[in-house]
């Protein structure tokens, strides 16, 4: 990856298309709820926008995806990590 997320800024277009370094470490414990979440913007294949910087200077996507039965189901992700590169990237650029 060749931009850091420090340097995101509102309105960037990210991909995320890998797990974090990181998060594999014995003792390095994730919530099931967040993996899954990874995994659908993994699999989705699809950039989203970063829309806000926070007061620390993490970067934030929002992101939403159908259920069954029409509703919506909303996630918000702070992205401080190496899981994503640029949204224009070549899908298969990992």
């Amino acid at each position: 990856m060749s931009k850091s997320w420090r340097d995101l800024r509102v309105g960037d277009r990210i991909r995320i298309v890998r797990l974090p370094t990181g998060w594999e470490r014995p003792g390095y414990h994730v919530p099931p709820a967040t993996r899954r979440l990874y995994r659908l913007l993994i699999d989705r294949h699809r950039p989203v926008r970063v829309y806000e910087i926070d007061q620390s200077g993490l970067p934030w996507i929002h992101c939403r995806f159908q259920k069954r039965g029409g509703s919506w189901e909303h996630h918000f992700l702070a992205v401080n990590d190496d899981s994503w590169v640029p949204g224009r990237a070549a899908k298969y650029n990992v």
